[in-house]
């Protein structure tokens, strides 16, 4: 009965262990992808600014004017993608190996 209850016992400690693991990388990865996403989105916010502001002020060649409406479609496309990727969660390929152990594949996050 006590081997019984101590093997219970582990397992839950075990099962709550990796759950506090998997919630501690849900969060990081959440920060990780917020950040990546807000670096991609600011270098195209930057260029099309800029442009936009060349734009006001009757200073875009035809070439600019092109090179502004294309970073318009991309920076669309890309919070199409973004907010696609976002909902996903990673998958358990992504999750963290416990130490000492070394998957034969790459951690890939989504």
């Amino acid at each position: 009965m006590l081997h019984k209850l101590g093997h219970a016992v582990r397992e839950g400690a075990k099962e709550g262990v990796e759950e506090s693991a998997r919630a501690c990388y849900f969060s990081v990865y959440d920060r990780g992808f917020d950040e990546a996403a807000q670096t991609c989105r600011g270098v195209l916010s930057d260029a099309t600014e800029e442009l936009l502001a060349r734009m006001k002020s009757g200073n875009l060649s035809e070439q600019e004017q092109v090179l502004y409406a294309r970073l318009t479609e991309l920076t669309a496309e890309m919070d199409e993608r973004l907010r696609n990727a976002w909902q996903e969660e990673p998958t358990g390929d992504a999750l963290p190996q416990p130490s000492g152990t070394r998957s034969s594949q790459p951690t890939r996050l989504p």
